[in-house]
């Protein structure tokens, strides 16, 4: 079948755009199930062989946070400046070296530098670089595009039984270096299908002059200074920020709690498998509704069940009661991901989304940062996470709250004019 590129035709079966979209698939399921779902596997597991502290490993995971916090910006800038497809294939490699260091630690500080380059490898190959790409090559159906390509986390999230067997049947030493060659084999997967778009259907002209101008100075494009300044960006920074602090806090800490109530580590997976599924007709259906509807209310519907999701879990201790957060989870979690995300275009120009994005990491890695961390400290101070649930669930719902204050795209445009 041969393929186009005109983005007039985005809704034909042959638009490039589509498979770009698949292999995004394939990208953000390798990435979730080693570095998002799978955390709390691989943490489990170095909490049982190491007998680490829950505070000490899940500071591992705040701190490959905070380093993504530092470097989101230069992380968007490297894809605008140098091209989506080259930061992929290096991405894929520091990734993988990432996990061949995992494979050999032996101490606490050699688990953070693991993480350090496992999380900075899948920033620069996984979710961010896919959205951008979304984002270049659909317009008319750009939620539903992020939405097909986002389906990569549930089906990473099937894959969590099979990690957790793996953690402990063959032990993290060979898994994670199992890890490590799928990554590099991903390295050129990427060179090949991964193309650049460049002729932006707004500000053409603009955008090329901008990139001459570019510089490591990340600030000289006037469009992202002007974005920094409006209530949009930060707006839908910190709204993001309040509901990712529980998905990360969640993915770091579940299975061990999962566990806490008497269930196998395998049982955690199952849980996991659970909302991954139901997050995938969600999240269809956010795309669906968003694009046709308007993404503001879309949106807080979803976030809304996710808070349902939380106040669940810090309430029922069976497995009816797990069965039930799943749902729910898998409901709010799989509909707010795409949204959330293509809002985001509806204020930002293309030729600075990733930038834009990279810059409100730092806002929502303060959350995602502390979140796990804190989480820690007080199930290793009261041997129980049910206060930090009801945290998790307050602060997602003043998430719902920011994003009523959302001002509506037209209304931004008339007070510039």
């Amino acid at each position: 079948m041969k393929f186009h590129t005109d983005q007039s035709k985005e809704n034909t079966k042959n638009y490039y755009g589509w498979v770009i979209a698949s292999f995004g698939n394939m990208v953000i399921a390798l990435t979730t199930i080693t570095s998002f779902q799978g955390t709390g596997f691989f943490l489990k597991a170095f909490e049982e062989q190491k007998n680490w502290s829950r505070t000490l490993i899940s500071g591992a995971s705040s701190f490959a946070r905070a380093e993504s916090a530092l470097l989101g910006p230069v992380e968007g800038f490297l894809l605008e400046k140098f091209g989506v497809k080259r930061i992929m294939v290096i991405g894929n490699f520091i990734a993988a070296f990432g996990f061949v260091l995992m494979a050999y630690t032996d101490t606490v500080l050699q688990l953070f530098f693991a993480y350090f380059f496992v999380s900075f490898g899948s920033a620069l190959c996984g979710w961010l670089p896919i959205m951008t790409l979304m984002n270049m090559w659909f317009e008319k159906n750009k939620t539903f595009a992020m939405a097909f390509s986002i389906t990569g986390t549930h089906i990473g999230g099937w894959v969590a039984p099979l990690l957790a067997f793996c953690l402990f049947t063959f032990g993290i030493k060979n898994t994670a270096l199992f890890i490590s060659v799928v990554f590099i084999l991903f390295s050129p997967l990427s060179f090949f299908i991964v193309r650049d778009k460049t002729n932006f259907t707004k500000n053409k002209l603009s955008t090329k002059q901008n990139k001459k101008k570019f510089s490591f100075r990340i600030n000289l494009n006037p469009e992202i200074k002007k974005q920094l300044t409006q209530r949009p960006f930060w707006i839908i920074a910190f709204t993001h920020m309040c509901s990712t602090t529980s998905i990360v806090t969640l993915t770091t800490h579940l299975p061990a709690h999962i566990t806490d109530l008497g269930f196998s580590v395998t049982t955690a997976g199952y849980i996991v498998s659970i909302f991954s599924t139901v997050g995938i007709f969600s999240q269809y259906i956010a795309g669906y509704t968003a694009d046709k509807y308007g993404k503001k209310y879309i949106l807080l519907i979803f976030l809304l069940f996710q808070v349902s999701a939380l106040v669940v879990l810090s309430i029922f201790e069976t497995w009816t009661g797990l069965v039930f957060f799943a749902i729910l989870w898998g409901i709010g979690f799989g509909g707010r991901t795409p949204v959330i995300t293509a809002i985001r275009g509806d204020y930002f120009h293309p030729s600075v989304f990733a930038t834009l994005f990279g810059f409100s990491g730092i806002i929502i890695n303060i959350g995602t940062t502390a979140g796990p961390i804190i989480a820690g400290i007080l199930y290793d101070n009261t041997g129980s996470y049910e206060i930090a649930f009801r945290g998790l669930y307050i602060i997602a719902f003043i998430g719902c709250l920011l994003l009523l204050t959302l001002p509506t795209k037209n209304k931004i445009q008339n007070l510039e004019k």
